[in-house]
């Protein structure tokens, strides 16, 4: 009897594995801080293509030196995109008090956009930013090499940024900036896209 149930028992315990291999590309829960640059192309992923809103928090810098920056240039490239907001992304981000002002956000502090703003404009601009890629390419997304960013340098010594290059059927898509943060996770502080999205086949 011993016998006859080792089989059927151990190939239960392979279907999961199985199953696993040909599954979405996509997480689906949300993935632990990044430890290593090349773990931010995962959170990357689930942000944008599962709509967990508050997962951008994790990944996002909290210097307003950083935030303030970033934030301008991600709404500012955004619009000369052409990648809008919806209603309810609007609502889900947090930023309706906001939304009249996303494309022209000043590069710092004002009397009416303190810091805790300027970060949830910054959530909201890196979600803005990756909608430009389709759910389906997303799964495709790959590494194509990680660089130092020696030019971070000008923020102090201790900066730590590197350039992480993504892509998928061998072109170039992305380049993102993720910044070692105090607590020693990884997260992103700037993002361009190194191809024009109307030409790029999705």
């Amino acid at each position: 009897m011993r016998r006859s149930l080792a089989l059927p028992l151990a190939s239960l315990l392979l279907v999961p594995a199985f199953v696993g291999c040909g599954g979405d590309a996509i997480p689906t829960t949300a993935p632990a801080a990044a430890k290593e640059p090349a773990d931010i192309l995962y959170h990357l992923q689930y942000l944008v293509v599962r709509k967990d809103y508050k997962h951008a928090a994790l990944i996002a810098p909290i210097t307003p030196d950083v935030v303030y920056p970033s934030a301008m240039h991600f709404h500012k490239q955004a619009k000369e995109l052409g990648i809008t907001l919806t209603p309810e992304e609007i609502k889900g981000l947090g930023i309706e008090h906001l939304a009249a002002k996303l494309d022209e956000l000043p590069g710092g502090p004002t009397d009416d956009y303190p810091v805790k703003d300027a970060r949830l404009a910054f959530n909201a601009g890196l979600y803005r930013l990756l909608k430009g890629i389709t759910d389906k390419s997303w799964g495709k997304m790959r590494h194509m090499g990680i660089t130092d960013n020696s030019a971070a340098r000008q923020f102090g010594s201790s900066t730590i940024v590197k350039d992480m290059a993504l892509g998928f059927d061998g072109t170039k898509v992305l380049t993102v900036s993720c910044l070692k943060k105090p607590d020693g996770t990884w997260g992103v502080s700037y993002l361009r896209y190194e191809v024009a999205l109307k030409s790029l086949k999705q």
